[in-house]
């Protein structure tokens, strides 16, 4: 029986009218069919708002309680013509927001925000629209269930906050929660470890939860619906003629997810790789039927040119020096190590003889620098710290192994004059990356952007297999 995942995104889920839009693109899909749900627009960042307060400040947040019970309530009105179908799936939302409003109570009382408490709150967003977007499947007349990650045995490792999808434990499980032609709606962003605590998978996770679905049914393919053209040769924000690339490998999608383009995950490719099951990207405001970008295995030579310019804001980098310190046996371990205890995640590490160079996100770095201080003044001579600066990423499978790749984008930024604090190439052969400041983050891109995809544009290898012809 052959599968297809489809995931709707907060993007997708902004306004009252939007469920009904979203459950008609997913009526034209064939059963068996898979629909895997983010929260309603903006409603996470409330939750998690609510739950800091009353855990900091001790006020106990009923007064959003009201508001997300309304917007659910109207959401229903106005998406649901069944009667019948909307007191059920009412009384659904309903039980879920009083098992919410006691959560709240619990951290109102202790004062204090566990780490299993906070991701189970956070949940709460993708399992109401989840309930309510089944509800929208049902009134249009159409044989849709409801699965939780929490019945199907999406296990993973138990981190909170960020956990990993466990496939094998998995793979035991979930298969026999989808049988039949009909359609299954999904909640998404959140899993459970073996001691059935519900743990988060990171900012974006509905992404990656739907691709470790694809995997376990072994989907023909996982359709991610977007209000954008998919993936760009750069920031529409920034640069002012990008284009649309209709073809990437599964390491130039990470690549380019990772440094900041934000359409995927930067993990949704782990568990489709391994299987080949495509990603194919829509617009959902586009008429064309056709997927804006398709991502797949790589090219058969394994060269492109370059695809995209990305770049990711608000890096610091922390310095260790000291003679000797980048060659000196166990010090590199030493120093992550204690980052990682400190629970400091590392971007990236640059060394030289006389320095130990770790990128990090500007959030982490007060708290790597007091680590490092504490646990390890005999290793380092002296600390230095940068902030304020940009991780710029030219993008592209097999470009670390063309000649004059880095030389040209380097020329392209130098004729602005702006300094590269940094260079880096080589870790993946899809990308190489280089730090400016962040005050010339946006000049560094639209420089890069022009040379390679300007007047004088470089033919992209835009392949365009059997997989361009949609069947939905």
């Amino acid at each position: 029986m052959s599968y297809k995942v489809i995931k709707f995104g907060g993007s997708n889920l902004q306004t009252v009218n939007d469920p009904g839009r979203c459950a008609g693109i997913a009526e034209q899909y064939s059963t068996p069919c898979v629909i895997v749900v983010s929260a309603f627009y903006g409603v996470t960042d409330k939750l998690r708002q609510a739950a800091f307060d009353a855990a900091d400040s001790g006020k106990f947040p009923s007064g959003y309680i009201e508001v997300l019970t309304d917007s659910c309530f109207e959401h229903i009105k106005l998406n649901i013509d069944d009667d019948r179908v909307a007191a059920d799936t009412g009384k659904e939302v309903q039980a879920l927001l009083d098992r919410l409003s006691d959560l709240y109570r619990g951290i109102h009382a202790i004062g204090e925000l566990p780490l299993s408490i906070h991701d189970s709150i956070l949940s709460f967003g993708e399992r109401i629209s989840a309930v309510i977007f089944n509800g929208v499947m049902v009134s249009r007349g159409l044989d849709s269930v409801l699965r939780l990650p929490e019945q199907i045995g999406l296990v993973t490792d138990g981190e909170f906050g960020s956990a990993s999808i466990l496939l094998k434990e998995s793979a035991k499980k979930a298969g026999k929660h989808f049988a039949g032609n009909r359609y299954f709606v999904v909640p998404g962003f959140y899993g459970v470890s073996d001691e059935d605590k519900i743990t988060l998978l990171g900012r974006g996770g509905t992404d990656y939860s739907a691709a470790a679905l694809a995997y376990l049914l072994d989907a023909s393919s996982l359709d991610v619906w977007k209000d954008v053209d998919g993936f760009q040769t750069g920031d529409p924000k920034v640069v002012s003629d990008p284009q649309t690339i209709k073809r990437l490998s599964y390491s130039e999608a990470a690549e380019l997810s990772y440094f900041g383009a934000r359409i995927l995950h930067p993990r949704t490719v782990e568990p489709l790789q391994p299987k080949n099951i495509p990603v194919r990207v829509f617009n959902v405001g586009s008429s064309s039927g056709e997927p804006a970008t398709i991502i797949g295995p790589e090219p058969d030579n394994g060269y492109t040119s370059p695809k995209s310019i990305t770049f990711s804001r608000h890096f610091s980098v922390l310095k260790l020096k000291g003679p000797g310190v980048g060659i000196k046996p166990g010090i590199l371990a030493r120093a992550a190590g204690i980052m990682d205890a400190a629970g400091v995640n590392i971007s990236s590490v640059f060394t030289s003889q006389t320095a130990i160079c770790f990128l990090l996100q500007s959030g982490d770095l007060k708290k790597a620098t007091r680590a490092v201080k504490v646990h390890a003044p005999s290793l380092i001579s002296d600390v230095e710290t940068i902030n304020d600066i940009a991780l710029v990423a030219l993008v592209g499978e097999g470009i670390t192994k063309r000649h004059g790749v880095a030389a040209r984008a380097f020329q392209a930024v130098a004729a602005e004059n702006i300094n590269v604090e940094i260079i880096a190439a080589g870790a993946s052969t899809a990308a190489i990356y280089f730090v400016v400041k962040e005050n010339d983050c946006n000049r560094a891109v639209m420089a890069t952007h022009s040379y390679f995809f300007g007047n004088e544009r470089q033919t992209l290898l835009q392949h365009h297999s059997d997989l361009t012809s949609v069947v939905l």
